[in-house]
C-alpha cells in the first residue's frame, strides 16, 4: 500500500518512516481491539475469505523460502508467483545440492515431529521444540564442518546487539499521515484474521 505513493528506492528515508508509522498504527489498532474485546468482528468475514487469505499468505511465504532452500544468491524482490519461479529457474546454476539436501532433511524432521505430536497428543512438546532443535543442530553442523567452504549457503555473521530505538522514525505530520493510518488499519485487520 505504501509503494503506491512512495517509492522505496526513490525516497528510502520517507518510505522507512511511513513503514514505521504504519506499523505503529497497526499495533495501536490491534491493542485497541484487544482492550475493547472486539475480536468478534472477524466473525463477520466469510470463511472463504479467511481461507483464501491464509492460503495466499502460505504460498507467498513458501515461494520466498525457495531462495534459502535452493541456495540462490541472486533472487527477485518481487512476491508474485511468476517472477519468483522465473528467478528460481533463471538462476538454476546457483542451486546448491548441499543446501537443498540439508534444507529438505530439516523439513522432513519438522514434518515428522509434527506427525508425532498429532498422533500422540502427550508428546506435543516434540513439535514445539523441533524448530529450535533444527536451528541449534544446523548451526552446530555448519560451524563444526565449516560448511561454507563445502558448497553450503550460509547467512554469515549476524550483527550483534539490540536494534537501536526507532521512535524517531515515526512521522505524525505531513501529507502521508492518512496513508500510514490506512495501511496500519489494514495491516492490523489482516494480522487479527491470522
Amino acid at each position: 500500500m505504501l509503494t503506491q505513493q512512495v517509492s522505496p528506492t526513490g525516497d528510502p528515508v520517507l518510505f522507512l518512516q511511513l513503514a514505521f508509522t504504519a506499523t505503529f498504527f497497526a499495533g495501536l489498532f490491534q491493542a485497541s481491539l484487544g482492550f475493547l474485546r472486539l475480536g468478534f468482528i472477524i466473525d463477520f468475514l466469510s470463511k472463504a475469505t479467511l481461507i483464501g487469505f491464509m492460503a495466499g499468505a502460505a504460498i507467498i511465504v513458501s515461494l520466498q523460502q525457495l531462495k534459502s532452500l535452493l541456495g540462490i544468491t541472486h533472487f527477485t524482490k518481487k512476491m508474485g508467483f511468476l517472477p519468483v519461479m522465473t528467478s528460481v529457474f533463471r538462476n538454476s546454476q546457483e542451486w546448491s545440492w548441499q543446501t537443498i539436501l540439508m534444507g529438505f532433511s530439516f523439513l522432513v524432521f519438522l514434518l515428522a515431529a509434527r506427525h508425532v505430536s498429532m498422533r500422540r497428543p502427550k508428546l506435543f512438546w516434540v513439535s514445539a521444540a523441533a524448530p529450535l532443535v533444527c536451528v541449534i543442530l544446523s548451526t552446530f553442523l555448519v560451524f563444526a564442518f565449516k560448511a561454507q567452504h563445502h558448497g553450503f549457503s550460509v547467512i554469515g555473521k549476524l550483527q550483534e546487539g539490540l536494534n537501536p530505538p526507532s521512535w524517531n522514525m515515526l512521522q505524525f505530520h505531513g501529507g502521508h499521515l492518512g496513508l500510514s493510518m490506512k495501511t496500519g488499519l489494514v495491516t492490523g485487520i489482516i494480522s487479527l484474521t491470522v
